[in-house]
């Protein structure tokens, strides 16, 4: 099984620890080792990919801090529902991934999925791509989250700190996570594998590979099923969860190609969020939820039944790349773009229901060349993406619910119509050099960032039509909630020197800028006296973080060191307020805030056969002034560390291989966060452990390998996902999945 080095050693220089964790990760995997391959793997220094990385390590190959997990990785980190790219890097360094259920398969409604970047909340859709390409924009349906089956993931990798222009993604302030595909093998062959769980979990998955024809192309398919119970309340999360994906390469002499495409289809019944003095109360995380059937008297409480309070939809997605040789030292790339959701949320909105309907186009291409002068590395690249809202929504329905479990049509409680929709450009260049021991890479970027005109209608009178026949019967627009559309323009420098001062030791030192995503919740909050909707949303301003990273790598015989220090200066960040004068929440760009921290990372061969590896992160993000919510209205928050950002994160684990046995249990400690800018409103620290245990076999023309996990192993009760803001009103807090255990089969051939 081929590692790539974290460093090029001496000739002969092995050291012990990467050996000792590619002999662990080669046992947990599924995939990826051919069948007649020897157990004991052997490390070849050589240049690498994502298929090939190691279960987690910095990327040697970057002078900033880009963490890379492998496929080995990704069983070890990852979600044990087979999806989720979030799921898969919740074991890095300053990373955190709040789940509700142990699968790591429940879509959150809204922008908020979970994940955390040094205290930074990633919106979705902003700072994921697929193949350097961002399938979808910022928005609050499941996007590209769901769509890639984990057996067709070669790996992840995930830029902290500044990131280069040329890893392209919306907005990177809270990093950058990028996705590789499993491309179609060399050789013919296939997968199939079976999960199943308590809470009725099941997964089934097949992938088929043609293998390198004669024509030069190669193929593969796959298809999976998952579906699980809730484990509170009533319901099952997900009902269903269909997944169709082939992937094409073909080569055509200097002209190479990969096409790829996945069709997604899902349904789930949502969990209930807890109030405050619910989660301190651990006695109440089994019994509250939504309703089994429409119980009470009243229309709140007859909105509570779990069949007002669900989700489903389908997500399509193809994108292709072309690769062209001009010449030795100079290609040209093209890829190009396209992804399809639609669906919708139903959900308890007081006394009534609320249908959030989303139909959404995001496409775009990406074009970039790549080519050496005088011993430069250079590329020049121009991405575009256009996508559509929401982010913000533009489709509510409101409904009465009766105790027979039927609606009754109230109101339209949105209208709106795109005139515009949004469009992203970024343009950057990108040069890269060694001088000797020192690598040199330097690079800027062009962003302008042209939000959506949207036009508001009058819904009253309208009644339970189709949303174009809503539009034509609405009263017509609305001028003062209808905005139209603003252009944001910005710069972003980078500069990152890494220098070998022995085979043993590296400096690595980046400063640069990240930009972050505008607040385009303003269009639909609630109307704020003397605050026009064009006036926030021309106000509107990509956050922009100035940061710097300094980090230094120990290797030693028996494992390494990697201590890191980090540093952002932000302006325009995006607040969302409560304003109790007018009692409306909106969002607006308008802080300044800072961020710092240290994150501790390392690994050592304790014994032969017994390694232990882990990493610390201190974490200190705060506001630098006090928040003008209002002309009367001031929260105190200069010097409060944000919400939900904890100030320690640690994870822990050890693997001890015996034979085709290999045992790892991992330790993952949260420490105590805030709900609410007040320090009012506190979530405990906590700890988590999983274990698991895994048994692979050669056997008649493949590999067999069976894996038994248990998550949380010690049934610890916590809150681990929440939906906190820089507000004075409250969250909805979700506790952690109780212990769960998993098993799973799986045969290469």
């Amino acid at each position: 099984m081929k590692q790539f080095p974290v460093h090029a050693p001496p000739a002969g220089w092995r050291p012990a620890f990467p050996r000792c964790c590619a002999a662990l990760l080669s046992a947990l995997a599924c995939t990826g080792v051919p069948a007649e391959e020897a157990l004991s793997p052997i490390l070849v220094t050589g240049e690498a990919d994502e298929s090939q990385a190691p279960w987690f390590d910095s990327d040697p190959d970057s002078p900033s801090t880009v963490y890379r997990v492998g496929r080995e990785g990704i069983e070890l980190f990852g979600g044990k529902g087979g999806s989720n790219p979030y799921s898969m890097i919740s074991r890095l360094p300053a990373v955190q991934v709040h789940g509700t259920d142990a699968w790591g398969l429940v879509n959150q409604q809204g922008g908020n999925k979970g994940l955390r970047v040094r205290g930074e909340m990633a919106t979705h859709g902003a700072n994921g791509t697929v193949e350097g390409m961002p399938l979808n924009g910022p928005g609050p349906g499941p996007g590209y989250l769901f769509l890639l089956d984990a057996e067709n993931i070669a790996g992840v990798s995930l830029a902290q700190g500044p990131v280069a222009p040329d890893r392209f993604s919306l907005y990177d302030s809270s990093g950058q996570l990028d996705t590789r595909i499993l491309w179609p093998k060399a050789e013919a062959g296939g997968m199939v594998s079976l999960g199943v769980g308590e809470e009725d979990f099941r997964r089934r998955f097949v992938r088929l590979d043609t293998g390198q024809l004669a024509s030069d192309t190669a193929l593969f398919v796959s298809a999976s099923k998952t579906g699980a119970d809730k484990w509170r309340g009533s319901g099952q999360s997900p009902k269903r969860r269909d997944t169709f994906a082939m992937g094409l390469t073909q080569g055509l002499g200097a002209l190479d190609m990969k096409f790829f495409a996945a069709h997604n289809e899902m349904s789930a019944d949502n969990y209930k969020g807890l109030s405050y003095e619910q989660s301190k109360d651990q006695s109440l995380y089994d019994e509250i939820d939504y309703d089994e059937s429409p119980t009470g008297k009243g229309a709140a409480a007859l909105a509570n039944w779990q069949g007002y309070n669900r989700q489903a939809f389908k997500t399509t997605a193809a994108f292709a790349e072309f690769d062209y040789a001009l010449g030795a030292d100079t290609h040209l790339v093209f890829k190009p773009f396209y992804s399809k959701e639609d669906g919708e949320y139903l959900y308890a909105s007081g006394n009534v229901v609320r249908k959030w309907r989303i139909d959404q186009k995001t496409y775009g291409a990406i074009a970039e060349l790549h080519t050496r002068l005088a011993g430069t590395g250079l590329t020049f690249g121009y991405g575009w993406v256009s996508s559509e809202p929401p982010a913000p929504a533009t489709r509510w329905k409101d409904y009465t619910p009766n105790a027979a479990g039927g609606l009754t049509f109230s109101r339209w409680s949105m209208l709106a119509d795109v005139d515009h929709r949004h469009d992203l450009h970024n343009l950057f260049a990108v040069a890269e050099r060694d001088f000797g021991a020192l690598n040199v890479k330097a690079g800027v970027r062009y962003v302008r960032d042209v939000l959506p005109s949207i036009k508001y209608y009058d819904p009253a009178g309208v009644g339970d039509l189709s949303y174009e026949d809503a539009l034509d019967r609405s009263r017509g627009e609305v001028a003062s909630r209808s905005v139209d559309s603003s252009t944001i323009e910005e710069w972003a420098p980078y500069l990152a020197l890494r220098y070998r001062l022995s085979p043993l030791i590296e400096l690595r030192a980046s400063a640069g800028r990240n930009l972050g995503t505008p607040a385009f919740d303003s269009f639909h909050s609630p109307v704020v006296s003397g605050v026009s909707k064009q006036q926030l949303w021309s106000d509107s301003e990509m956050e922009v973080a100035d940061g710097i990273d300094l980090a230094v790598r120990f290797n030693f015989a028996r494992g390494y060191l990697e201590p890191l220090l980090f540093y952002t200066r932000y302006r325009n960040k995006g607040v969302s307020l409560y304003d109790p004068e007018y009692k409306a929440s909106y969002t607006q760009n308008i802080a300044d805030a800072r961020r710092f921290g240290l994150v501790l990372a390392g690994g050592w061969e304790a014994l032969p056969g017994l390694n232990l590896f882990g990493n610390l992160s201190w974490i200190r993000a705060e506001f630098e002034d006090d928040l003008q919510a209002s002309a009367n209205t001031t929260l105190e928050t200069e010097g409060e560390q944000l919400p939900d950002v904890p100030r320690r994160m640690a994870t822990l684990g050890a693997a001890w291989t015996h034979g085709r046995f290999t045992l790892s249990p991992v330790l993952h400690y949260m420490g105590r966060r805030y709900a609410n800018v007040e320090h009012t409103q506190t979530m405990a620290a906590y700890s988590v452990t999983n274990l698991d245990l895994a048994y692979r076999v050669p056997v008649s023309r493949g590999r067999l390998q069976a894996n038994l996990a248990v998550i949380n192993l010690f049934d610890k009760r916590y809150i681990g996902f929440n939906n906190a803001n820089e507000t004075n009103n409250g969250s909805s807090f979700f506790p952690g999945a109780p212990r769960t255990l998993m098993a799973k089969l799986a045969y290469e051939f």
